[in-house]
């Protein structure tokens, strides 16, 4: 019981005892550097008025685009690696599989299960834990399941912070496995993948994250899911590769949520993830770059499904979103211990890839009335002032195409290339879940809102 109660207060508290200046926990203290900065570029542009404000939000823009076309293209080249595995012998390392989940019917985990036992790995070195909540409306019909002798549940106790990484500390600080990695309920991995993940830790004994590629296959998607589809082909297949290569092997990668594979004893060492940031993929890529650990790809695919209804979209974007916002404020408390840790290519990488993320929707409301006042209210005001709007609204638009076509034509996803020019109606959907973060964020930012599984 004893030991019980230490796993679940580590589960909460660990990496805010670690890293208590990168932690999301009290996330507006320290904050008057941002604070600054937001008055000094309002400061700043003021004196030059309208055509100040029309320069800025432009530029800002095209440069977001422009950023996440070359990176797209800095990853076309395909995982070198792909096809090389560990050997499958006795000398293979422990490996601990966290399954979060929470609330989720007994025939989506089912599922689940066969698709994990299908993974090729011997199941005396596999741990595979099922983090079911003691409150979960499902506990008992889930601990019925029949499931193999490897597979145990874990079930934390119902306190502060309800999230996804704080029940997978939990299950960390469980496993004497050597490495670890997370499936979400939906997750159906490549059999070999764990093998394949395995010979990138054996090239390089300084790797201390493998991230594999994400991809939705939904059996009749609607529209929306295929555009969820198209959006994680191009980042997984193509943004992520690119961001590898224009840093190095020691360049910050923001992770994804599942299918991120790590060496145990590091992770543990961090404190493992943030337990109250929810986008805490993202949050550990930033401070595996900053204590000067490295992140690995691999095309080995998971297959995820897609949620289907904007009912169910909106919430899940929203969270992801609002997640980049805590991860960005944690990490710039300190603009002069981030930049030394970083380095500034790797702090512009970081600016882009997590600031840009959300900034961009949050700005692009403004951008159309900027482009409508200069089609057809602009008078007989400077040229710029007509022209800049129109070229950053067009350029921003083939960009986007561009990214998913070249995603889609790389994959061979020629089902969803056809749907590339519309691509960008639907990163319009995202400045709603921006401004919905932004609510979150002040009003609960640590509030996970559950995607629900069919």
């Amino acid at each position: 019981m004893e030991n019980n109660t230490i796993a679940q207060a580590w589960a909460r508290t660990a990496m805010h005892d670690a890293n208590p200046d990168m932690s999301s926990r009290g996330i507006w203290r320290g904050q008057w550097v941002n604070a600054l900065l937001v008055v000094l570029t309002v400061a700043l542009v003021f004196p030059f008025g309208y055509s100040g404000l029309v320069l800025v939000l432009n530029a800002a823009s095209f440069t977001f685009f422009t950023y996440r076309l070359l990176i797209s293209i800095a990853g076309l080249r395909d995982d070198r690696d792909f096809s090389k595995m560990a050997e499958l012998n006795d000398e293979l390392p422990t490996y601990c599989v966290l399954l979060p989940m929470r609330n989720e019917k007994p025939e989506v985990v089912a599922k689940l299960i066969a698709n994990i036992s299908n993974l090729n790995y011997p199941t005396d070195k596999l741990d595979v834990v099922m983090l079911v909540d003691e409150d979960d409306d499902f506990l008992e019909a889930v601990t019925a399941l029949p499931k193999p002798d490897h597979f145990r549940i874990l079930s934390a106790s119902a306190k502060f912070p309800f999230t996804k990484p704080k029940v997978c500390n939990y299950g960390l600080y469980t496993t004497d496995a050597e490495f670890v990695t997370i499936y979400d309920v939906e997750d159906n991995p490549e059999p070999n993948q764990l093998l394949r993940v395995l010979y990138k830790f054996d090239q390089d004994q300084t790797v201390a994250c493998v991230q594999c590629q994400l991809k939705y296959v939904n059996d009749k998607p609607t529209i929306l899911a295929r555009f969820f589809e198209l959006e994680y082909l191009a980042w997984f297949s193509t943004t992520i590769h690119g961001l590898s290569r224009v840093q190095g092997a020691d360049g910050f990668i923001p992770l994804g949520g599942t299918s991120q594979h790590l060496r145990t004893d590091i992770l543990t060492e961090m404190g493992g993830w943030d337990a109250v940031n929810v986008t805490e993929d993202c949050e550990l890529g930033v401070r595996l770059c900053r204590k000067g650990y490295r992140v690995a790809t691999s095309d080995s695919v998971t297959e995820e499904i897609a949620v289907e209804d904007i009912k169910t979209w909106i919430p899940q974007r929203t969270r992801w979103q609002m997640g980049f916002m805590v991860t960005f404020l944690a990490h710039t408390r300190s603009y002069t211990s981030l930049i030394r840790d970083l380095g500034w290519w790797r702090f512009f990488n970081f600016k882009m890839s997590v600031f840009g993320n959300f900034m961009s929707p949050l700005i692009t409301p403004l951008l159309f009335v900027i482009f409508i006042r200069s089609l057809f209210f602009s008078g007989e005001g400077e040229t710029y002032l007509r022209w800049v709007p129109v070229v950053t609204i067009f350029g921003n638009y083939f960009m986007i195409v561009a990214v998913h076509a070249i995603a889609s034509i790389r994959h061979g996803n020629y089902r969803n290339l056809l749907l590339t020019p519309l691509q960008p109606f639907y990163y319009l959907l995202q400045v709603v879940t921006a401004y919905r973060a932004v609510w979150k964020l002040i009003t609960a930012p640590y509030t996970w809102e559950k995607t629900e599984h069919k």
